[in-house]
Parts: C-alpha cells; structure tokens; sequence
C-alpha cells in the first residue's frame, strides 16, 4: 500500500503563494493550475518510493531522512518517516538557496 504523504501547514502555505506567483507572472489561470497540480500530484511518487530523490544538500544537520527534488522549477523538500512521508516546503528554485 505504501506510506501516506502529508503536507505540513508550511509546505500548503508555500503551495498557495507558488499560485499566486506564478499566476501574476503568467496571466493564466490554465497555466498556472497545470504547473501548480504537477507540483502536487509529483509528490505521489513518495508513497512507493520515498528514497528516489537525493538527501537534502541544503538541510542542516540531515541525518539521512530529509530528501528534496525540483519539478517546474520549484524544490520540494520532503521527510521520510517509518509511516509516512511529509511535505516540508516547496521553493521557488531559483532563490538563493536557503538552509534550514
């Protein structure tokens, strides 16, 4: 069955601004919806397979179970735990790369 993606208030909060965002950027509501669910629907993946992206460069201190990846130009950062796996953020990848 595999483990249950969780999106944590952060990581929904970053999603709804990427809307916004890209919305003003492109002026298309089709547009910025299609890139907006591939986003979403890419984090899917995780549920069979969590460990298919790379450890988290960014990450302080990882000890192994924070992982990230990029689609559309956004970096999805995501923690895998026993039961599931948990949406930690997702930013604009061409910002300055932030740690945390």
């Amino acid at each position: 069955m595999g483990k249950k993606v969780i999106w944590t208030h952060r990581a929904d909060a970053d999603l709804s601004q990427a809307f916004l965002d890209l919305l003003e950027e492109s002026k298309s509501i089709d547009t910025t919806t299609r890139i907006i669910s591939e986003i979403y629907e890419s984090t899917q993946v995780l549920r069979e397979n969590p460990e298919i992206y790379k450890l988290d460069v960014l990450k302080k201190d990882n000890n192994g179970n924070i992982r990230a990846y990029e689609k559309h130009t956004y970096r999805i950062s995501y923690l895998v735990e026993q039961k599931a796996v948990y949406i930690l953020r997702v930013r604009y990848a061409r910002k300055e790369p932030l740690e945390f």
